[in-house]
């Protein structure tokens, strides 16, 4: 037999292969290929039988080089795979005569095996698939068993021709030919049996070695594929750590900060409410002075019908100018306590301010982090088709809620011209009380004087009539005034709840976002 074993390892890719590594790598040491030998029954007559066929398989070998190839060459997925080997399709013809010749080397070891292996890992790292691999095995079916059939047929002719050259010499017929017959018919029954056990057992020994050889190369891919998938685990979780280091800190900054941005919003939607109760309040008592105040014009207007009556109703009059500069001193203070509100209310809006200045800052941070979790998803693959879909969702709330903060702010701005305006409302109100009081002043000057002049005591009644009906119209301007302060507050207190439930929200899904790193780091 030709040195077919040195034809292996000549290829250009064989240097990147470790073929005593590999061996070791998928176990297949000396008492593992005993093991292997042992299971399938190959025992020292598949060996001889092997080694006795090992003229008939060399000198077929190019025919099943040349088969080989044949078949592959017939696809275009196996041609792309001959086209990546270093090698030409003469020099592989060469490589695959060598692997089928020693298939009868007589030398079943583990070097043997070894250079199986090589062979199995060579074509993985063609990207030869696996059911191609083994399915060329069908071409050496193809070849050897017309051979090993042929090979009996030949013999069972040679020795059939023996044995009836054998009984024709004998010669003649005799009353012992019958005998002669059936000795003949038993000896080509004996030859025919014979023959066909060989056949049987030397098929068998080409089966188990072939199929050796095919759990070789199984063991090969096998191992090839648990390598890579073990490559891809470990780099998928290299990959789910960066995720989870990379947005473990902005997320609990995020966190942090919105449940900050909710509390904030929370105590200022308590303050709002309470300032409106509170202008409410300086509302109702307003309205209940400006009836007050309407009642003294009333009475006024009946003193003026008689002087008489004016006379008798001066003593009155004096009490109820006592009353008037009473209730006057009330609406100053009443006037100072809605102006100190108003102070309170304009420092509340400045707070709103520097909260929507907070929520605009968390939403640029929120589109930054949306912005970063969409190149790590993208970096990530289809491993990060679910994380991107959360960063969409986090950058849609970032945008939500910095429309809502310019609302807010449009709000916040409406308010304070608001306030401008009713803190000059209060200015002139206070001017007006001031003027009443020196008209009630008058008046009761006037009083002093009713029991000398009843036309002058009258004419002071006209004159405090005149002045309770433009205090009552002052009153219940300031009512309507404050009425509509009432109303704006209410509207900041509805924003500033809305603002602390958009915050909650915001809250709630930078926690899902939390949770779903999570979930991917796991």
């Amino acid at each position: 037999m030709a040195d077919y074993a040195s034809m292996f390892g000549q290829g250009g890719l064989n240097d990147q292969i470790d073929a005593d590594r590999l061996v070791t790598d998928i176990g297949l040491d000396s008492a593992e290929i005993d093991r292997r030998k042992e299971f399938l029954g190959f025992d020292d007559d598949d060996v001889a039988r092997l080694a006795d066929l090992g003229p008939l398989f060399e000198a077929h070998a190019p025919e099943i080089g040349e088969r080989f190839y044949d078949n592959l060459t017939q696809y275009e997925d196996t041609v792309d795979v001959i086209g990546r080997s270093p090698k030409g399709i003469d020099a592989l013809r060469k490589t695959q005569e060598a692997y089928f010749a020693t298939l009868t080397d007589g030398e079943y070891g583990r070097e043997y095996f070894r250079n199986r292996a090589r062979i199995g890992k060579l074509h993985d790292m063609l990207d030869m698939p696996m059911k191609h691999y083994i399915g060329q095995y069908g071409v050496y079916y193809d070849l050897i068993l017309p051979l090993l059939t042929e090979r009996t047929t030949d013999r069972i002719h040679d020795e059939l021709t023996s044995v009836v050259g054998d009984t024709a010499t004998d010669g003649g017929v005799s009353a012992d030919s019958s005998s002669e017959t059936d000795d003949t018919l038993a000896g080509v029954d004996a030859v025919v049996e014979n023959a066909i056990a060989d056949l049987r057992a030397d098929i068998s020994a080409v089966l188990r070695i072939i199929n050796l050889d095919m759990q070789v190369v199984a063991d090969t891919y096998i191992h090839s594929y648990s390598s890579r998938l073990s490559e891809e685990v470990e780099r998928r979780e290299q990959l789910a750590a960066e995720v989870e280091r990379d947005l473990e800190a902005p997320i609990d900054d995020l966190q942090r900060s919105a449940d900050n941005v909710a509390d904030s919003s929370q105590q200022i939607s308590a303050v709002t409410t309470e300032q409106s109760e509170r202008v409410q309040s300086i509302a109702t008592e307003v309205s209940n002075m400006s009836a007050t105040v309407e009642e003294v014009a009333a009475s006024a207007s009946e003193a003026e019908t008689s002087s008489e009556q004016a006379r008798q109703l001066a003593d009155d009059g004096q009490d109820a100018a006592d009353d008037a500069m009473s209730v006057m001193d009330d609406v100053g203070d009443a006037v100072d306590d809605v102006a100190d509100d108003l102070d309170d209310l304009q420092h509340r809006v400045s707070e709103i301010d520097a909260v929507v200045e907070v929520i605009n800052d968390i939403a640029d941070q929120t589109n930054m982090l949306a912005l970063n979790a969409s190149i790590e998803a993208a970096r990530a693959g289809e491993a990060g088709s679910g994380f991107a879909v959360v960063a969409d969702e986090v950058k849609s709330l970032a945008g939500e809620s910095q429309e809502r903060a310019s609302e807010i702010e449009a709000l916040v701005a409406a308010i304070e011209d608001d306030t401008d305006d009713t803190v000059d409302s209060l200015d002139e109100t206070t001017a007006q009380i001031e003027r009443g009081f020196e008209r009630v002043s008058e008046a009761m000057e006037l009083l002093d004087d009713i029991a000398n002049a009843v036309q002058e005591t009258a004419s002071g009644i006209r004159e405090v009539s005149d002045a309770t009906d433009e205090q009552a119209a002052t009153t219940e301007e300031v009512a309507s005034m404050l009425d509509d302060l009432v109303d704006r507050a209410d509207t900041v207190a509805a924003e500033a709840q809305q603002i602390a439930a958009a915050n909650e929200q915001q809250a709630a899904t930078i926690e899902d976002v939390s949770q779903t790193v999570s979930r991917l780091t796991e």
